[in-house]
């Protein structure tokens, strides 16, 4: 698979970055808020050549980061990404528009499991981009024995090892699967006893890291983490020694998203931008790049063996079987969002 250098994604990143806020043109514009290494810069350079449109990119680190920014403003993006749950959180504070699926035909070709999600029934307002399953990296030359369960980021042999995903949701969420909890739990007893576990474990971390953390990883400055599956591919990639797997407890199951601001001032262009990466060439092009799991059926006559050879791409049944979605949370997440900043700053 094609993968992006580091030095590209760095570079990509700093145009990105700055592309809001210094760039002018008599072009249609789309404005896309999206995650750091998330598209083959290749496939935006050919949907703006062939529309005769300009696309500027902005990156968040974390769906937190994505809500306060559309709350703020959201009309100055045209097309966003959140994640499941963050899909369903915005629809209830009304923050997304309702998607014409009649300017997206290509969505057709979209799996079924992920057409009708509990998150977003019927796809209404968001269509699936990618998905994985969040599960334990570790790289073999340091750690022989391969871990089954969440309980071995704890063990004493790791302190100053373990890297941990910024992303309250998903750290907390992972300490509740640990205590055999929903990760989505909405209780305060299970909540506090889950950020209680995690305070035990942060001797062990040596940081918490959501857009190096497969830098950190492939440059062996932790042994093991909590890291995405498209993530865990794109390190064992670069440094073979690392391996991945979903913990015995089970894990959670994403989906990043395409979905449109409310008030957005291109959503006929977002809806173009949508069905064009969803044409299964397009959608294969980009996906062996990015190296995550491709939801569009038709495209797997135009990936390589080796993508569809891909253990930490094409995940199991068995391992499927035993996920389960982030859903929200309601007024709980202002405990979960307390707690994380607690356990972050050492409290």
């Amino acid at each position: 698979m094609k993968k992006m250098k580091w030095f590209a994604a760095v570079l990509a990143g700093m145009l990105t970055i700055s592309a809001l806020a210094g760039c002018s043109s008599s072009k249609d514009t789309l404005n896309l808020y999206t995650w750091a290494d998330n598209f083959n810069l290749e496939m935006i350079e050919k949907f703006e050549s062939e529309n005769n449109v300009k696309v500027n990119m902005a990156v968040f680190a974390n769906n937190e980061e994505l809500l306060a920014k559309i709350k703020a403003g959201g009309a100055n993006y045209d097309l966003i990404q959140p994640s499941d749950y963050m899909v369903a959180s915005m629809i209830k504070q009304d923050l997304l528009e309702t998607i014409n699926k009649e300017n997206i035909p290509n969505f057709q070709y979209v799996v079924d499991r992920f057409k009708n999600p509990e998150y977003d029934p019927n796809s209404e307002h968001s269509i699936i981009y990618m998905w994985g399953v969040t599960g334990i990296a570790y790289n073999k030359k340091h750690i022989a024995e391969a871990p089954t369960s969440w309980a071995d980021l704890w063990k004493d042999e790791y302190k100053g090892k373990v890297l941990l995903l910024d992303d309250n949701r998903e750290i907390i969420g992972m300490a509740l699967k640990k205590a055999g909890k929903s990760n989505s739990a909405d209780n305060e007893a299970d909540i506090n006893a889950a950020a209680d576990d995690l305070r035990k474990l942060v001797p062990n971390v040596v940081a918490f890291d959501t857009d190096n953390i497969k830098q950190k990883m492939i440059q062996e400055e932790g042994w093991i983490g909590t890291v995405w599956s498209g993530d865990a591919a794109f390190i064992a990639e670069e440094n073979p020694d690392v391996a991945y797997v979903v913990p015995q407890e089970g894990s959670t199951i994403f989906a990043d998203t395409y979905a449109i601001p409310k008030g957005a001032k291109n959503k006929e262009l977002a809806e173009k931008f949508i069905n064009f990466m969803l044409d299964p060439e397009n959608s294969a092009k980009n996906y062996e790049f990015v190296g995550y799991s491709n939801p569009v059926t038709k495209a797997k006559e135009f990936h390589s063996e080796e993508y569809l050879n891909n253990p930490m791409i094409n995940l199991t049944d068995e391992e499927l079987g035993r996920t389960e979605w982030l859903l929200d949370v309601g007024k709980s997440i202002q405990l979960y969002d307390r707690l994380w900043t607690e356990l972050k700053s050492g409290r």
